[in-house]
């Protein structure tokens, strides 16, 4: 995402870097950008259904059980195959975001929207669905997070070391996949597999630079580890730490 203001990565954490409507408008229009985008603030909550088409039965059919319970603004993603809701409201504290077999995510703050202005139905306008909109993300992508304090320790032992250790361990075969950059067909998104080598590496190191240092390593990395000033990669890593007792969810 480009700021209007700065004329470099916007920062979904950095509020220096966002404009109004009409000056980002403005800038695009200038600049041949191909939209717009807006960052989600504490109030509002952000539904993202992906190719609900494309799913299974089963699957659309909790889609649409959910879509009518979000009587909200909708409109259709950049692809036309989802769906985006937006609504007044907030998550639960630690509340799960996103459920790739559903195709489905949840934000409440600090993310990127990409907008479209193709309204589906007749509502234009923001409701307030502060009364269910926690309950709802519990029912469809399950109970908040326990998160566990980790003490962080300094390596132990080389990156190349530990990349031998996990790679000789029971999930030796996951790690390999995953560290080779191979995720297409196990995972619904990069991200996904982003997060599950930083979990695994998780489990067996708790230095925050070597996790960084090793995935950096594989295959899986990419440009928009670095973006906003590295604000992704050290979310990634910050999160698997955090659920690093959490082994049964690896």
């Amino acid at each position: 995402m480009i700021s209007p203001v700065t004329g470099d990565y916007a920062k979904s954490n950095e509020p220096t870097t966002w404009s109004d409507f009409d000056t980002a408008l403005r800038y695009a229009q200038m600049h041949g950008q191909d939209g717009l985008s807006f960052v989600l603030t504490s109030g509002i909550v952000f539904v993202d259904m992906d190719e609900v088409e494309e799913k299974p039965k089963e699957i659309r059919d909790k889609m649409v059980a959910l879509a009518s319970s979000l009587n909200t603004y909708c409109e259709s993603s950049v692809s036309g195959k989802g769906l985006h809701f937006l609504c007044y409201g907030s998550l639960l504290k630690n509340a799960r975001k996103k459920n790739d077999a559903l195709g489905l995510e949840m934000y409440d703050t600090k993310r990127f929207v990409c907008m479209t202005g193709n309204i589906v139905g007749d509502i234009t306008e923001l409701k307030d669905l502060s009364n269910k909109i926690g309950e709802l993300n519990k029912r469809y992508l399950g109970k908040p997070i326990e998160y566990k304090p980790v003490v962080r320790t300094p390596a132990t032992k080389s990156d190349r070391e530990l990349i031998d250790l996990i790679s000789n361990s029971k999930q030796g075969a996951k790690f390999d996949r995953l560290y080779r950059g191979d995720w297409q067909g196990s995972y619904e998104t990069q991200s996904s597999a982003d997060f599950a080598l930083a979990r695994i590496l998780s489990y067996w190191t708790k230095d925050e630079s070597q996790i960084d240092s090793i995935f950096r390593s594989s295959g899986l990395y990419r440009p928009k580890w670095d973006n906003s000033g590295g604000y992704y990669g050290k979310r990634t890593i910050n999160m698997a730490l955090s659920m690093a007792h959490n082994t049964a969810e690896m």
